[in-house]
C-alpha cells in the first residue's frame, strides 16, 4: 500500500538482513547492535567499553558534532593507561622545574642582582680620588724596594724560582716544613715573606733568623710596624718618670712596667726578644716590594695587606697598604674595617680594563678571616697557620715560552692560639 513501509517479510522475522542491505540505518529507531543475540551483555569480557543506545547515537551525530569524545578514547588517555616509564619521566621533568625555579629565585638571582649591582659601582666614576694628595715622607721605613732582576723566573733562568709565603706569625717549624714540602734550594730559589713574620706564634726570632739565613726578602706588615714603632718610642722617647706621674693622656706608654702600660706593652715585651741584628733586618723591609716583569702575571708586587688601583706605589699610604681589607667606592678610600668592597675586587676589575702590559699581580697576606684568596690579578696567602689553619706558599717558575707556571702549596699548622 502506498505510503506505508513496504518491507518484506523476512526483515520482519530476521533483522540481520535488513543490516545486510541497510549498513547504515537502524531499524524502527534502534541500533543493530541491540539485536545481537551472543552473550556479550553478560560476559565480563566485553564489559569494558560497553556503551548504550544513547551513547551510541553520539557516534552518528552530524560533522560538526564530531568533538564529542567517545568515552573508550577517555579511558585510553587517562592516567593509569600511562605506561609507567613516562610517568617516571614526567616526575622527574617536573621535579627538575620545580628544583630549577627554586634555584633561581632563592640562589641565582639574588647573587646575580647583587652582582650585577656591583658591577654598576665599580663601573661608576669616583666622587673623589684617594692618593691625590701629597704623601708625607716617612724617615724610619722604607716605602718602596726593587728585587734584583737576576732572582726572577725566565725562560733563561728556568732553574729560578720564587718562593712567596703567607703570614708566618712566628711558626718556625711550619715554615721549615712548608720549605722542605717545596724543595727549596737557596741556590736556584729566592724566598719572600708577605709580612706579620712575627708575634702571637712561639718562636719570632727563630723565624727572622731563617730569614736572614735564607737571604729571604721581605715587607712590613702590621705587626712588625707596631713592634718597630715601640721600639723606637722606648728608644728615643723613654722617660725616667715614676709610673703614676706619667701623662694619662699617652696613648703609647714607654714605660717598661706592665703594670703603667697604656696598651703597647706586648709590643714592648715582643722588641726586648730580638737582637740589635734581628731588629736591622726588619727594619729594612720596605712597605711595598716590586719584584718585577714575569710573564703572564706583569708587574709582581708584594704588600702585606693590599693597594689601591691608580695609585703610583711611591703615593701608597703604607699604613693602608700594610692594614687595608676592603674600599669605599664612591671615594676609593681604604680602610682596615670589613664595612665596604674587598679591595681586591677593585683591583681586579680595574686591572682587567688595562692593557696587557699595564697590569699589576699583587701578592699579599694579612686577611686570614678571607683565608686562602687566589684571583686572577691579586694572590691572598693568609691561611691563618698561627690560629691552626695552614701556612701557604706561592712558587711561581717560568717555562720555555716565558710564562709563568705558578703552584700552590700548603702545610698544617698547630694552633698556638691556645698558648697566648
Amino acid at each position: 500500500m502506498a505510503g506505508q513501509d513496504q518491507r518484506p517479510e523476512k526483515y520482519e522475522q530476521n533483522p540481520s538482513h535488513l543490516a545486510k542491505e541497510f549498513p547504515s540505518r537502524t531499524y524502527q529507531g534502534r541500533p543493530l547492535i541491540d539485536f545481537v543475540t551472543n552473550d556479550w551483555r553478560t560476559d565480563s569480557r566485553y564489559q569494558e567499553g560497553i556503551y548504550t543506545s544513547d551513547e551510541s547515537e553520539s557516534l552518528y551525530r552530524r560533522e560538526e558534532d564530531d568533538y564529542w569524545v567517545h568515552p573508550r578514547w577517555k579511558n585510553m588517555i587517562s592516567y593509569k593507561r600511562v605506561p609507567r616509564r613516562v610517568q617516571r619521566y614526567l616526575l622527574i621533568y617536573v621535579a627538575l622545574l620545580i628544583a630549577t625555579w627554586v634555584s633561581w629565585t632563592w640562589f641565582i638571582q639574588p647573587d646575580w642582582e647583587k652582582n650585577k649591582e656591583l658591577e654598576s659601582q665599580l663601573n661608576a666614576k669616583p666622587t673623589s680620588v684617594f692618593g691625590s694628595n701629597m704623601r708625607p715622607e716617612f724617615s724610619d721605613m722604607t716605602q718602596v724596594k726593587t728585587l734584583d732582576s737576576s732572582l726572577l723566573p725566565s725562560e733563561h733562568q728556568l732553574m729560578q724560582r720564587l718562593v712567596v709565603v703567607g703570614d708566618v706569625h712566628g711558626c718556625k717549624e711550619e715554615l721549615q716544613n712548608l720549605l722542605e714540602k717545596v724543595s727549596f734550594h737557596s741556590a736556584t730559589d729566592h724566598l719572600i715573606l708577605t709580612g706579620d713574620m712575627i708575634d702571637k706564634g712561639p718562636d719570632s726570632p727563630g723565624v727572622v733568623d731563617l730569614a736572614r739565613e735564607l737571604s729571604a726578602s721581605c715587607v712590613r706588615g702590621n705587626h712588625e710596624d707596631r713592634m718597630l714603632l715601640a721600639l723606637n718610642d722606648m728608644r728615643v722617647h723613654h722617660a725616667s718618670l715614676p709610673g703614676p706621674q706619667e701623662d694619662p693622656g699617652r696613648t703609647v706608654d714607654t714605660l717598661d712596667e706592665e703594670s703603667f702600660s697604656h696598651g703597647d706593652y706586648k709590643a714592648r715585651a715582643l722588641a726586648r726578644q730580638f737582637t740589635d741584628k734581628q731588629i736591622r733586618w726588619l727594619q729594612q723591609c720596605p712597605v711595598i716590594l716590586r719584584v718585577g716583569e714575569i710573564g703572564g702575571m706583569g708587574e709582581v708586587v708584594v704588600v702585606h695587606a693590599g693597594l689601591v688601583p691608580g695609585v703610583p706605589l711611591e703615593r701608597q699610604d703604607p699604613f693602608q697598604v700594610m692594614n687595608m681589607r676592603t674600599i669605599d667606592l664612591d671615594t676609593r678610600l681604604p680602610s682596615d674595617g670589613r664595612e665596604g668592597t674587598a679591595w681586591e675586587k677593585l683591583w681586579n676589575h680595574e686591572q682587567a680594563k688595562l692593557l696587557e702590559k699595564e697590569r699589576s699581580t699583587v701578592i699579599y697576606g694579612h686577611d686570614s678571616k678571607r683565608g686562602k684568596n687566589i684571583l686572577k690579578y691579586s694572590k691572598g696567602l693568609d691561611s691563618g697557620c698561627v690560629n691552626g689553619g695552614k701556612l701557604t706558599a706561592m712558587v711561581i717558575g717560568a717555562s720555555k715560552e716565558g710564562k709563568a707556571k705558578t703552584k700552590i702549596v700548603s702545610v698544617k699548622c698547630k694552633n698556638q692560639g691556645l698558648k697566648r
